[in-house]
């Protein structure tokens, strides 16, 4: 069963109680898995070097592991790169105060550096292009859903 989640529909996969309340937990598609463009990419392709996002989700600390959770009323099902830009993007803007030089880029350009970290190499410009790209998709669905803004 789908809902609507801010400006997407998503897949019901299940629910979960936590902290005494049920969630939905809803399944949030990667940039590989989306179809096409969401319809927040214009707007984060022309803002990337300048916008500072606000967290609007919540992240739930549950056994030392963080759940993100939008409206109140949904658990977001991440995959791994996903989640680990979900986090980056609540420590950077959300849990701490950046400079104000700090942007969402250099949330995106971290992650591409941990992701050269795990594969023990650099990347060449062509795959780190194809990654800007991925990581701006995933954003762009991440405002669509109301996780920012």
């Amino acid at each position: 069963m789908k809902v609507k989640v801010g400006n997407l529909d998503l897949e019901i996969v299940g629910e979960i109680e936590l902290n005494g309340k049920t969630y939905k937990i809803v399944e949030v598609p990667s940039a590989d898995d989306f179809k096409g463009f969401p319809p927040s990419w214009e707007t984060i392709k022309n803002s990337m070097l300048s916008w500072r996002p606000y967290f609007k989700g919540k992240m739930l600390d549950v056994d030392g592991k963080l759940i993100p959770i939008v409206n109140d009323e949904y658990v977001l099902y991440l995959d791994e790169e996903m989640y680990e830009l979900l986090l980056d993007l609540y420590y950077t803007f959300k849990a701490n105060k950046p400079p104000i030089e700090v942007n969402v880029s250099t949330v995106v350009t971290r992650q591409i550096e941990n992701y050269e970290a795990k594969l023990n190499r650099n990347l060449d410009p062509e795959e780190k292009t194809h990654l800007y790209l991925r990581y701006s998709i995933e954003l762009a669905i991440l405002k669509d859903i109301g996780m920012i803004s």
